[in-house]
């Protein structure tokens, strides 16, 4: 009986070479490939895609890198290790050759839960995003055309519609809702200030009405979605402006260059802004709100350019970053002394005493601010501050995973230089009307400081207001409220000034 040997047609594609020595090179040619695709991504882009061209660059080429390197190396398994080798190259080269400033080239945190966010959005993210596109590359080739056939052209182009789909779901820009007045204005528009891109959010029934420019807290947040959650009926009355600075959200591609983030690079952004808003609307002044970081920031501006504000609001006021923290620290020490919560007496050894080295130090103090100092909060602002807040309609996904790395690099960046404002000594007078609205369970680091600040400061007009029911955010906590006094108080009191 005679074998019957069954001939099989020969493969489609590149045929394997014969010599050994040939399949090393090209199998060390293909890892090569590989590796290097990584190093040259941390050179491009050593804190990931930040922009939409930037996520389409990246997907488009490590899919033909994945391509590339499936061609060269015949096993399938390439498919699941290529992504590795490529992130570890990118990860090494970026914190090494190509390292920049700010907390997303430091080690992870993983004792807080900011420090595993920062962690997910520095690294997971980067490796789902740079993995998939070198990932299906591969399987393209080893799935398609190495198998021939109908399969040739099936899987490289179900391969190439689904990178296809990782791009446009992180390039997608987002919708922006429309104004509730027949003439109004709801737009989200880029602005050249200080050199560099940044964005603003502009609503408001009637763009005749007054303008208002919030500054959001942070440093490194945005509060678009925010403010227009909270705080939508100012609408009617103002046109609201919700500024995203360098760093922050949509804007955090201006974070680099570093050098140039400083706190009056900041100020003078927002002055430039102000006058922006007020030719686009033809307003000689406009009003300034500014809450937590952005209190801050609105004193500055203020201080600066009394002659475009017609009054300055600030909530969550903060006066010394330095001593809110070093009070905070003695407060967190005693609690752990008190209770016996070795683990938090440990970690504050650990952070040392304020300014801290590290600015995720200070996402563990912030984690302890309800046990310091516990109050029932607003249930409509739990309820809605999260992901309504968080993950505004105005935003694409690549926009939220830049408010994430923003708030850990602006915050790092800009920690240092808020060591030295106190604004008991440097501020001691603002030539514009003044209202503060604090929180009644407002943190004592903080409270304590900004009364004592307010009592002193000079002003031509002086108010304060304490929200019962509010801790730092007072208007949204309590946006009725907040309402009631931007429309029947600062607005009668100031318009005409």
């Amino acid at each position: 009986m005679s074998a019957t040997v069954q001939q099989h047609p020969p493969a489609v594609g590149r045929s394997e070479p014969r010599s050994p020595v040939a399949r090393r090179w090209r199998t060390a040619l293909g890892w090569l490939l590989i590796a290097f695709s990584g190093v040259v991504a941390a050179a491009a882009l050593p804190r990931g895609p930040v922009t939409g061209r930037q996520v389409a660059g990246l997907v488009a080429a490590l899919f033909l890198v994945g391509a590339v390197s499936g061609w060269l190396l015949p096993h399938r398994s390439v498919a699941l290790i290529a992504p590795l080798v490529h992130v570890a190259g990118w990860e090494i080269a970026r914190v090494t050759v190509f390292r920049l400033d700010g907390p997303t080239f430091d080690r992870p945190h993983f004792g807080t839960s900011m420090g595993i966010l920062v962690f997910v959005a520095v690294h997971v993210l980067y490796a789902l995003v740079a993995g998939l596109p070198l990932m299906l590359g591969v399987m393209a080739v080893h799935g398609g055309l190495r198998r021939g056939g109908r399969a040739a052209v099936v899987w490289p182009v179900v391969a190439a519609l689904l990178v296809a789909g990782v791009g446009v779901s992180l390039f997608r820009p987002a919708a922006v809702a429309p104004a509730a007045g027949p003439g109004g204005v709801a737009m989200v528009t880029k602005v050249r200030l200080g050199g560099a891109d940044q964005w603003v959010s502009i609503r408001g029934d009637n763009p005749a009405n007054p303008v208002l420019l919030h500054l959001s807290g942070g440093p490194g947040t945005s509060d678009v979605g925010w403010v227009r959650t909270f705080n939508q009926p100012l609408e009617r009355r103002f046109t609201v402006a919700v500024w995203e600075q360098r760093g922050a959200g949509k804007s955090y591609p201006a974070v680099d260059p570093t050098g140039a983030l400083t706190l009056d690079r900041l100020v003078a952004d927002g002055i430039e802004l102000t006058q922006w808003l007020a030719r686009r609307y033809g307003a000689a002044k406009i009003y300034l709100t500014g809450n937590s970081w952005g209190s801050t920031l609105g004193v500055l501006m203020a201080q600066r350019r009394p002659d475009l504000f017609h009054a300055f609001v600030g909530t969550g006021q903060m006066v010394s970053q330095r001593e809110t923290d070093r009070i905070l620290y003695r407060q967190l020490a005693a609690y752990a002394e008190r209770t016996g919560d070795r683990q938090l007496r440990d970690r504050l050894a650990a952070a040392g005493e304020p300014p801290y080295r590290e600015v995720l130090d200070y996402a563990m103090a912030m984690e302890y601010y309800d046990v310091l100092e516990p109050y029932r909060h607003v249930p409509a602002f739990e309820a809605a501050r999260g992901p309504r807040g968080f993950f505004p309609g105005e935003y694409g996904l690549l926009d939220t995973w830049n408010e994430v790395r923003g708030f850990a690099d602006m915050g790092g960046l800009l920690y240092p230089q808020l060591q030295a404002t106190d604004f008991r000594t440097d501020v001691p007078r603002l030539d514009v009307p003044v209202y503060f609205v604090q929180g009644r369970h407002e943190l004592t680091a903080r409270s304590a400081l900004a009364e004592q600040w307010i009592a002193a400061l000079r002003a031509p007009v002086k108010r304060v207001w304490t929200f019962e029911n509010s801790g730092h955010n007072a208007d949204a906590e309590e946006p009725g409220r907040y309402h009631d006094v931007l429309v029947n108080t600062v607005l009668p009191e100031t318009l005409r000034r």
